[in-house]
């Protein structure tokens, strides 16, 4: 890299780790996390959840300010259900649904592996949660948690055609609660409807003077979603800021860290009331939501919560909207990958919920995604498309970042000319600072020299950063480099490219060896030492060239590996360029170059 551009980046890592520092109570330095990618992915993360966070809390209304009685006792029982668990499966997954509560305990995903790699990724935790939907009255609720649904449907179904599971169950005094499950056999999304009924005619007397008309129904996810990636302790540290609810109303969309409930920070909780978009929790690359379809263009008022069980450590969300003894409510479920292209589908603006970084970064981002899923009709090979995109990205700014590599090295040229004059200088000016800088403009003004010229090396880094921090959260987030496999021993474009295990642990590095960084080191110790040096320099700036591409390998070091080759196939052309225009010496002042 040149002077200025090592120097930007220096500062840029500089300031995030000392933003990771001064934040300390949201953010884990790097001590903590164990390397300092670790701090700069939980900033970038971090930041954007801050940023949602207030905007939704100042413009969303809180709900509502009491909660209704439990009415699950006497008349209001259950009765005991006789029930088995039913699979439901389609070619995309195989979900499982508990006769208690008639909720989802297991969601398997055909298309994914999971942590180990030999076998399917299950987005469920195992553990049985406190709480369960409930039916509310005007007098009192009823708790579904544990209600004892039946059905009719066998205990295995097979999805061919779009397909309804319906479950029920019955209070003593005759009240039917419904939920009916439609399944389609070519997406994720399903369909669930609450509806609340009498047995017979005379226990309308039952429903209208004890509990009253049904007002509302509370759909809820109250078992958070699994960690599906390898635990690797380099990368586990930032996947963990991965994990978060998030919850959209009217325009504002709100996240909450999962991190808050292993701190026991009531930070996780939060209760909006809107219209409501959808709500559910994500770990890197699923997520687990509820949504309503089309509410863009059409308003579904409503109440949303975000939670969490302290002692699971998982997170919990619920969507209450209006049910009438003749009006069900009806939501979709979607339990799968955090996919752009699939989300923008259900016109919620779900899609919202992909981790795309800063806002003002999300369009550049969204522009990148969609391009390599373009390149990937016609390139099969993601690691393909990530040298292809890295390539394109590099050509698109060559022009600038050429003028401004010639600008730059047209100035040092310039100092080194003028030393012998600056330095008269300085010795003729002594410690009198003011006037040396005026003479020093004197002297650049009588030898025709722009002072400013040298600038126009930071502009391209600049310019390029944004795209950089788009492509960082493309491919740091992209479910599709999940166990993908590119070259030789490249067999996982999410994960570091480990070449094989050491037989002991390194600090800030961790117990793999990973040979893709290292190639990316050399390549930066390559690219800064065809950079001109020039006495102007002096022996500052070579020993920061040369410190460079020790802190680019601890940087990148357990980065997952596609996005390590974008950074080393950019430093490769960099030093092609810097040597395309270091080939031949500046033309003198006031003669054009070819």
């Amino acid at each position: 890299m040149d002077k200025r551009t090592s120097m930007a980046i220096v500062i840029m890592l500089g300031l995030t780790i000392v933003w990771s520092i001064v934040s300390k109570k949201d953010t884990p330095t790097a001590a903590e996390t164990g390397t300092i990618d670790d701090a700069i992915e939980t900033v970038l993360q971090q930041t954007e959840v801050q940023q949602t966070n207030e905007a939704a809390e100042n413009t969303i209304k809180p709900g509502l300010d009491f909660e209704p009685t439990l009415n699950n006792t006497g008349p209001h029982g259950f009765i005991a259900g006789s029930g088995s668990p039913v699979v439901i499966e389609t070619p995309l997954y195989k979900v499982t649904i508990d006769p208690a509560g008639a909720t989802v305990s297991s969601w398997i995903g055909k298309e994914f592996k999971g942590a180990n790699g030999d076998s399917n990724v299950e987005l469920v935790p195992g553990f049985a949660p406190k709480e369960g939907d409930q039916i509310k009255f005007e007098n009192g609720t009823l708790s579904l948690a544990q209600a004892g649904f039946v059905t009719s449907s066998p205990s295995k179904v097979v999805i061919i055609n779009k397909q309804q599971v319906r479950f029920e169950a019955e209070t003593n005094s005759g009240i039917v609660i419904g939920k009916t499950f439609t399944f389609n056999p070519d997406s994720y999304d399903y369909d669930v409807t609450y509806d609340v009924n009498r047995s017979t005619p005379d226990v309308n007397s039952e429903l209208s003077i004890q509990l009253g008309e049904p007002v509302s129904a509370v759909i809820g996810w109250y078992r958070g979603i699994e960690s599906t990636e390898e635990a690797v302790k380099t990368m586990a540290a930032r996947s963990m800021h991965s994990f978060r609810s998030f919850a959209m109303v009217g325009q504002e969309l709100a996240f909450r860290k999962r991190k808050d409930l292993d701190n026991g920070n009531t930070d996780a909780f939060g209760t909006w009331r809107g219209s409501v978009r959808f709500a559910g929790v994500q770990n890197k690359y699923f997520m687990s939501t509820v949504f309503i379809p089309n509410s863009l263009t059409e308003v579904s008022e409503g109440i949303i919560k975000l939670g969490g069980d302290f002692e699971a450590n998982q997170q919990s969300f619920s969507v209450e909207l209006p049910l009438r003894e003749n009006h069900p409510a009806s939501i979709s479920f979607y339990h799968g990958p955090s996919k752009f292209n699939i989300l923008t589908q259900y016109n919620c603006s779900l899609e919202k919920a992909v981790n795309l970084g800063w806002k003002w970064v999300q369009p550049i981002s969204t522009l990148m995604l969609h391009v390599m899923n373009w390149i990937h009709k016609y390139i099969p090979n993601y690691g393909w498309v990530i040298v292809v995109i890295s390539i394109l990205s590099k050509l698109v700014f060559f022009p600038l970042t050429s003028k401004g590599t010639k600008s730059m090295k047209k100035m040092q040229e310039s100092q080194a000319r003028l030393k012998p004059k600056m330095d008269a200088l300085k010795k003729k000016c002594g410690s009198d600072s003011k006037r040396y800088n005026q003479e020093m403009m004197l002297l650049y003004k009588e030898e025709g020299v722009n002072p400013m010229a040298g600038m126009a090396g930071c502009l391209p880094m600049l310019i390029q950063m944004p795209v950089f921090i788009a492509l960082y959260q493309v491919l740091y987030n992209m479910v599709d480099l999940r166990f993908t496999p590119f070259v030789g021993w490249i067999s996982d474009l999410s994960q570091p490219d480990a070449l094989f295990a050491l037989p002991f642990t390194l600090p800030l590095i961790g117990s793999n060896f990973n040979l893709l960084p290292i190639l990316m080191a050399l390549a930066t110790f390559y690219q800064t030492k065809l950079t001109p040096q020039t006495g102007a320099q002096g022996g500052q700036m070579a020993a920061m060239q040369n410190i460079m591409p020790i802190m680019m390998l601890f940087f990148l070091y357990n980065m997952p590996s596609g996005l390590v080759i974008y950074w080393t196939i950019n430093t490769v052309m960099t030093a092609l360029q810097t040597w395309w225009v270091g080939r031949k010496p500046s033309a003198p002042e006031g003669v054009a170059t070819t």
